[in-house]
C-alpha cells in the first residue's frame, strides 16, 4: 500500500461490476487528473479476498469502490459525490499534488 500511495495519490479499490464503483470513476474521469488514479479492479484478482481483508482493517470500510487519497480514505461514490457537491473535491485532489482540468470540472458540475 506504501509503494502505492507513494506513486499514485489517488487510489480506487473498484469492483468492475458494481454502479457504485462506475459512478465514482466516471465523476473522476471528469476531473481529468494528473497524474491519474489508480484503479484496482479488486474483483479481477486473485487475492481480493485478501485486499478486501486489508482494507476493511486500514479504513473501516468494507465495501466497494472505496476511495483513498495520500493514505487517506475518502469513503465511497456516494462520499465522492458529497465532496463533489459540497465544491471540496477540487481543491482536495490540488491539495495532494494533483492536477485538475477546470473546465471539465465546470462542465460536470452544471449538468
Amino acid at each position: 500500500m506504501r509503494k502505492l500511495r507513494e506513486e499514485y495519490p489517488l487510489i480506487v479499490f473498484s469492483k468492475s461490476y458494481c454502479p457504485f464503483s462506475t459512478k465514482a470513476k466516471k465523476l473522476l474521469e471528469t476531473y481529468n487528473l494528473s497524474p491519474p488514479p489508480k484503479i484496482i479492479e479488486v474483483d479481477l484478482r486473485d487475492d481480493w479476498d485478501f485486499i478486501k481483508l486489508i482494507l476493511t482493517r486500514l479504513t473501516d470500510h468494507s465495501t466497494f469502490p472505496n476511495i483513498i487519497l495520500n493514505g487517506q480514505e475518502l469513503g465511497g461514490s456516494d462520499d465522492l459525490h458529497t465532496l463533489r457537491a459540497q465544491g471540496k473535491l477540487k481543491k482536495m485532489f490540488e491539495n495532494a499534488g494533483m492536477t485538475v482540468r477546470e473546465e471539465i470540472v465546470k462542465e460536470w458540475e452544471t449538468q
